[in-house]
């Protein structure tokens, strides 16, 4: 079981290195995360986030798969989900590696004409936890930069 949690940790670095050379970067500092994306201006994006102001052995990672639905001149909203890992915690502790599930709608904004790589980014974000007792709707709020430019 331990090679197997090393191994998703492997994989994990292997995905953030793939995402950090394409695409987007983001930081939502009321939640403390920091997200790397593939191309958000896409139709279908990977987004990756971590948890920030943690100890490392609670450490949440959430990988999310997005859509857009929709594009305007200065902004696109999409919709997807994804899964939080506690991965350090399962290597570390011996916790569970799923901690849960969160839906996500969202916007990405660029509102600025001087610096068009700047998005600032809202999203709502419902979460349950893995065995499904409790659950809270989360809000993000926050400035990205998107290394390829906007659509």
């Amino acid at each position: 079981m331990k090679l197997l949690k090393l191994f998703l940790l492997f994989l994990t670095f292997q995905f953030i290195n793939h995402a950090v050379k394409a695409q987007a970067i983001s930081y939502y500092p009321f939640n403390s995360q920091l997200s790397i994306a593939t191309n958000p201006t896409k139709v279908v994006w990977m987004d990756f986030r971590f948890q920030m102001n943690s100890f490392t052995s609670s450490l949440n990672t959430e990988p999310a798969l997005m859509v857009n639905l929709g594009y305007t001149k200065n902004a696109f909203i999409y919709a997807g989900g994804g899964v939080n890992f506690g991965i350090v915690a399962s290597i570390v502790d011996n916790q569970d590696l799923v901690k849960g599930y969160f839906g996500s709608v969202g916007m990405r904004a660029y509102p600025f004409e001087k610096a068009p790589k700047v998005s600032v980014n809202f999203e709502l974000s419902p979460y349950v936890n893995y065995d499904g007792t409790s659950g809270v709707f989360r809000a993000w709020l926050g400035v990205g930069y998107h290394f390829g430019g906007k659509k």
